[in-house]
């Protein structure tokens, strides 16, 4: 592989299955080429320095050596409008780039520069191409199972992507698979868990969960590369981990199965960029259906986003520069999601975050909804996955995700977006990919969430939650105004007015992390 690169086939970097680094030294053309794997589970970073540019895999480390402090734009912005691909070259340290999954880092006498080595739809259907990702699938659980030896630890959720993982793995191996249990635990995934761990002849074990498995219950011991959501969920993942513990190498779960099995609904928005308006309108016609709605107003927000995101990027930035909230899409993708959370920044911060927007559409030229979706939401997947590892070592387990590996990306990605999600019908592809699993299984159509946990939490640890908030590094340094999120805090636990969940548990994250981040005291954290 290595050979094909230093020919000048950069694309063949990312070729090979699995999750890997890789740098090749090109003598004749006097450059390095360096890459991780298409998820960014393995990320590249870099910086331009005076005496050339330096890359590493570890953002913060090469922040350290640089004296470089956090990007507080950057995360005030995911704070309020979403972590999704608006700047996938950006990493959260001032100065320090980041290499987007499925981007090749080259270095020659140029400086340095990214290019593009995606794999690309090729216009295969559903049944055209589920057979590939069926046996991509098999082949990258079976390796990890291998790897782990006779017994290999599993998540077992009860959702259809753990549940394919664990029957996999059972081929060859002998599963523990663990359960998060409780009077919080939704109901359907626990039997379901159960279902499966019968099904495959598992050794199960199934949490008391509660109270104390809530989100926020405990602060993880740990400090993470970047503020991922398992800081919050850190006491859940502390009540349902320890069987695991001790019993293989690897530890399997079916992160990411959501990403490359099915698009979102921003595929609608490709069908009509694409011209298959039909389409796009009948689907369109089955959500309006099944959410209750006149399809009408629903079709007229995927056409205008079917506009193009350059223009939906000058509206958000507008919409943030002026704190205003678009009005409702019924649900409807968008490029970008301004909710309530954009109220919570200052002035200051509005002029910042509307300035990011405003640029990152300026940047790009026509761009297809489905794959920039896709490979927004499989970045976000694998770099979480990636942060996340230093947290899952204290719960003594080392987790691996099959549908996160090259092989298996490459062959769901390969069928457009526009096929992959389809009306009435949850995750087509992976009964077709794998006709062998139970049919009681494939035609699930839902899976459960954790937010009674996290209601939870933050009504259980409220007045610790509000200290937090006082203290943020993102209040003190001028982005986000204290008491707008006290007051959606104290909304949030009432159960008043429409509740911005996902941005108040990543502020409180954020602000967590910050404060245990010893290079905002020793460089400059501030974008002032």
């Amino acid at each position: 592989m290595a050979v094909e690169v230093a020919a000048g086939r950069t694309e063949a970097i990312v070729s090979m299955g699995g999750s890997y680094w890789m740098a090749v030294r090109d003598d004749q053309r006097r450059r390095t080429v360096v890459a991780g794997d298409l998820a960014e589970k393995r990320g590249v970073f870099f910086a331009r320095t005076e005496l050339g540019a330096v890359w590493a895999t570890d953002a913060s480390l090469l922040a350290q050596q640089l004296g470089r402090g956090p990007d507080m734009a950057l995360l005030a912005a995911q704070i309020a409008v979403g972590s999704a691909g608006h700047w996938p070259d950006r990493s959260l340290w001032s100065g320090v780039e980041r290499v987007p999954g499925g981007f090749a880092l080259i270095l020659d006498e140029r400086g340095a520069r990214t290019v593009d080595v995606r794999p690309r739809s090729d216009g295969r259907t559903l049944e055209q191409g589920a057979q590939e990702v069926g046996a991509a699938l098999w082949a990258a659980v079976q390796g990890y199972a291998r790897t782990a030896g006779p017994r290999v630890s599993a998540d077992l959720s009860g959702g259809l992507d753990s549940s394919t993982v664990v029957i996999a793995a059972a081929e060859i191996s002998r599963i523990v698979a663990v359960t998060y249990g409780g009077p919080l635990a939704d109901r359907e995934d626990e039997r379901l868990a159960r279902e499966v761990a019968a099904f495959v002849g598992a050794e199960h074990h199934v949490s008391s969960g509660g109270a104390a498995s809530a989100h926020f219950a405990r602060w993880p011991c740990v400090t993470p590369p970047s503020p991922v959501l398992p800081v919050s969920s850190y006491p859940l993942d502390s009540d349902y981990l320890p069987p695991a513990h001790g019993v293989s190498a690897l530890h399997l779960t079916g992160h990411g199965g959501d990403v490359v099995l099915e698009s979102s609904t921003a595929a609608w928005t490709a069908l009509v960029q694409e011209g298959q308006t039909r389409r796009a309108k009948a689907a369109v016609t089955a959500l309006a259906r099944r959410i209750n709605t006149a399809p009408g107003p629903l079709w007229r927000a995927v056409r205008d986003s079917a506009r193009g995101r350059a223009r939906a990027m000058d509206s958000a930035a507008e919409a943030v520069a002026q704190g205003r909230l678009p009005g409702d899409r019924l649900g409807a993708w968008s490029w970008c999601s301004i909710g309530p959370a954009v109220q919570w920044l200052t002035p200051y911060g509005r002029q910042a975050v509307a300035q990011m927007l405003a640029d990152s559409g300026s940047q790009e030229g026509d761009v297809h909804a489905g794959d920039w979706d896709d490979w927004s939401a499989l970045r976000y997947n694998g770099s979480a996955l990636r942060d996340s590892e230093v947290l899952f070592d204290a719960h003594g387990v080392y987790q691996v995700s099959p549908f996160l590996d090259n092989e298996v990306v490459r062959t769901c990605l390969a069928i457009g977006a526009g096929e992959r999600r389809q009306p009435d019908r949850y995750k087509p592809l992976l009964a077709l990919a794998r006709p062998d699993l139970p049919t009681w299984l494939t035609g699930r159509r839902s899976k459960g969430h954790f937010t009674p946990l996290l209601y939870e939490g933050l009504r259980d640890r409220r007045p610790e939650l509000h200290k937090v908030i006082d203290r943020s590094e993102l209040v003190s340094c001028g982005l986000i105004d204290a008491a707008a999120v006290h007051s959606a805090l104290d909304a949030t636990v009432a159960g008043v007015g429409r509740l911005p969940l996902p941005a108040l548990e990543s502020f409180l994250i954020t602000s967590w992390w910050l404060a245990r981040t010893p290079a905002l005291q020793s460089a400059a954290g501030s974008v002032r």
